[in-house]
Formats: C-alpha cells, structure tokens, sequence
C-alpha cells in the first residue's frame, strides 16, 4: 500500500498481512544459518526513508550504475576479514542475494572513529534495493541461535520501521576551521617527500589533510549525502552509522573492485586537475591533463602496482590502453581500467588485502610510503582512504573510501589527499586539496572561502 505527501515522496507502508506472508515464507526455509525473503516495494527516495528510521545502524550504497541500497539493523555483524570469509563461504549458493555491507579503514584509529573499528561488516536487518525498474524489501534471519527468539527481533524491529519523509536541507555556517597538517606543516611535508634521498627509496607519497568544521547548528548527514550525490553523478555515494550519532558518508569516484564470479575489474584513478569555468576552458584543462607528465607517471605508477598484484592473484590480466578522463563537480582525474579473470579459488579476503590501500592513497613502495603517512602526517585517517562496500559469495563491489566526510551533530570533517611524486609543488597541491573538497564545504556553507 503506498501514498504521496505534498513533497512528492512516497510513504510506503506494508499492510500486516504482507509483513506476516513475508514471515511465513521465511518459516518454510531451512530454520539454519542466514535466510531471507523479499517483499516487492513501489520506488522511494531511499535517504528520505533511512533518515526517519530510529535504529542506532543505518547506512547507504549507490555504485555508478545509479543501484541504491538503504539497511537499517544488523542481523549478524563481523569484526574481522577472516571470520567474514568463513560466513560468506557457508552460505547456500541458492541463495546469493545475502550481501555484507561494511569498510576497511586505511590505517590506524582513534578516538575520533571509535565507532567505527579497523573493519566492521553487517549483513542488514533490512534492506531496501533500488535497480532500474524493481525496489524490493529484503528481511534478512540469522538462525545461528535460538531461531524463534529470531522471530521476535525481526517482528520488533519491523514494527519500528517510518515511512519516508522528505528531507529538509537546512542552511549552515561554520564557526570555524582547522586543517591537519596546517599549510606549513604541509610545505614541510611535500619538501621531504619530493627531495633527491627520499625519491631514492620512496617514489610517491599520498599525503592528505583532513580539515575540520565547527557548525552553528546540527547537520543531516542523509540531508547533505543527498545534496553531495546530485552534485557527483559519476560516483560511489556512501553512508555508514553504526552507534545512531556518527556518519562516516562520502562521493567516491575510484572503484577499488568489483567482482561476478572469477571476473574483476579495477581502475587506476590518479592525476588531477581542476574544471574550467567554461567549457573551452575545461577542455583545455582536460587535454593538458591528458598530456602532463607529473600526472601521467603518477597514474602509471597505480596502474602498474595495481596489476602487478592483480597478476600474482590471477588467470588473466588485461589493462585498457587509452587514459580517460573522469570529470567531476570542480575536478577531473585521470583514469585507466583493468580487468582480470581471477582463480576460482580466490575470495574476497585475498583481494581487498591484496589490493588495499592503492598507491593511489597510499604511495610506492606501499610499505614504506604507508609508515611515512602514519608517522608524519599528524592525524588517523580512520575509515577515509579505507574501502567501503559489500560482498556476497557470488558478487562483491567496493570503493575506495576518498571524497569523504566524518559528521557528528555540529561537526564535519572532511579529508582530501594529493599524490606527491617528484616534481610536486607544495602549493600547487595544497590548492589540489581545496578543490577536491569545495563540493561538500560549499554545500554546508556556502559563503566558506577556500584557502
């Protein structure tokens, strides 16, 4: 049963009987392991819907395939990559629609992410998917103990679940900003980065800033994904909330993976430039961009990383010849595509170590560019620069976790990296990082200079 407010939105609400004939499809499976049934739903604004829900775990998924995923609840939740491999192998092939949604961080924590741990992964209560023309409501069981008391949860949070409302976006100002490191730390940075000795052993370096607001009211973070997401059409559109207050939301560009099967595809994003303000210009931004090689080697230097890895993990390695253009709100990158046909054999767990973190946010050699990152850029970048996503046993897709935001109330944090190679100028990517941010500042407050 479905009506529409005066917004627009559709409020949709499933009748008891549809809820209880879910139930008793549900009953008929095997009572054992993980289980789910599906209810089709008629299409919804999908943040409109999460943002009214009261469950202290939410989170959202949208891929460049404009599929859109909401989940609210957890029935199993995994805190570990090896643990999360053992699930994923014992689910019943019949029944491949089971996903994990979760992230990796890139490094270390602190107390800024503390509710979100070095990797946590959830397979959804309830989850709503939009893909192309079908929005269905998944209602996903664990009966790994106790199966009737698993019927009471599912029943209770059920009952919990609010139709959508249409999102207010509420204008903001910030009080104040801070960046980490500030512009001379980063001066400091890009010159030990970029000199002869260290170019000896360490040929590229992502160093990263992450700057923070302080707000004169409480942000929505569904609120301002919505707006992001209209603003960043070719990107990922992430949200993860795991204690009710926190978000970790962000518009990705860079695919780390996705997986069908034994077929993988990746993609080298690297080297920026920013947009023209006309389209003459922007195309000769563009052209230049194609042809600079600062930022020519600093993609070849992902692309090569990315499959000399995806080769020692694979039946075939193909690398797509010509660079592309990805054009953004104020950016335009670079990007190359790979694709592999990996062993049967291989899982979930083997690729995202394997292939996490890229030079692309991290640097080369990985090792020694990761400790550098961790000793000397002066915060933790948590979840930012980690990879987001989910996995299933047939199908996994994630990105990596850039363009992003950590929201609390009256906070926003924000982070942006640059790739240092030799020949980097020090202002040059300090105004790299203003233009990779100015999407979301400007959508909080839009009087906030960049500097």
């Amino acid at each position: 049963m479905k009506r529409c407010n005066r917004a627009g939105i559709v409020k949709v609400r499933l009748t008891a009987s549809q809820f209880q004939n879910a139930i008793n499809q549900l009953r008929l499976l095997p009572q054992q392991g993980f289980q789910q049934v599906c209810i089709k739903l008629p299409k919804l604004d999908l943040l409109a819907w999460l943002n009214q829900q009261q469950h202290t775990t939410r989170g959202y998924w949208k891929n460049k395939r404009q599929q859109q995923v909401a989940f609210v609840g957890a029935a199993k939740s995994v805190l570990d990559l090896e643990q999360l491999q053992s699930v994923c192998d014992q689910l019943d092939p019949r029944n491949n629609q089971l996903r994990f949604y979760g992230g990796i961080a890139f490094a270390r924590q602190s107390a800024l992410w503390s509710s979100f741990p070095h990797r946590r992964f959830i397979l959804p209560r309830f989850e709503i998917r939009c893909d192309g023309e079908y929005t269905r409501l998944f209602i996903n069981a664990n009966f790994e103990h106790q199966p009737e008391l698993e019927y009471q949860r599912i029943e209770k949070a059920f009952a919990a679940l609010k139709p959508a409302q249409a999102l207010q976006h509420t204008p903001l100002k910030a009080l104040s900003r801070q960046d980490q490191p500030s512009r001379e730390q980063w001066q400091h940075l890009v010159k030990q980065v970029t000199s002869e000795d260290f170019q000896q052993h360490t040929a590229k370096v992502v160093l990263s800033r992450q700057t923070n607001l302080q707000l004169n009211a409480e942000i929505n973070a569904f609120s301002l994904l919505q707006q992001w997401q209209q603003k960043e059409r070719n990107c990922y559109s992430f949200l993860f909330q795991f204690d009710g207050v926190t978000s970790f939301l962000g518009c990705s560009p860079e695919r780390l993976y996705s997986r069908e099967g034994s077929q993988l595809v990746s993609e080298a994003l690297a080297g920026t430039a920013p947009r023209g303000e006309t389209s003459e210009l922007d195309t000769q931004l563009g052209e230049q961009l194609l042809e600079d090689a600062k930022n020519k080697l600093e993609n070849q230097l992902v692309v090569d990383d990315l499959t000399r890895r995806l080769k020692e993990l694979s039946l075939h390695v193909r690398t797509l010849d010509n660079l592309e253009l990805l054009k953004l709100d104020r950016v335009q990158h670079l990007k190359r595509r790979i694709q592999a046909r990996i062993s049967p054999a291989l899982d979930d767990r083997s690729l995202l170590q394997a292939l996490h973190p890229t030079p692309a946010v991290g640097g080369l050699p990985r090792s020694s560019a990761v400790q550098y990152i961790l000793k000397n850029e002066g915060y933790a970048r948590g979840w930012y620069a980690g990879a987001v996503g989910w996995l299933s046993g047939a199908q996994s897709e994630f990105s990596v976790a850039i363009r992003s935001a950590l929201v609390t109330p009256q906070h926003l944090s924000t982070f942006a990296g640059a790739g240092i190679v030799a020949g980097s100028q020090a202002e040059q990517e300090w105004q790299e990082l203003n233009h990779k941010i100015a999407t979301v500042l400007q959508l909080v407050d839009k009087d906030l200079l960049l500097d």
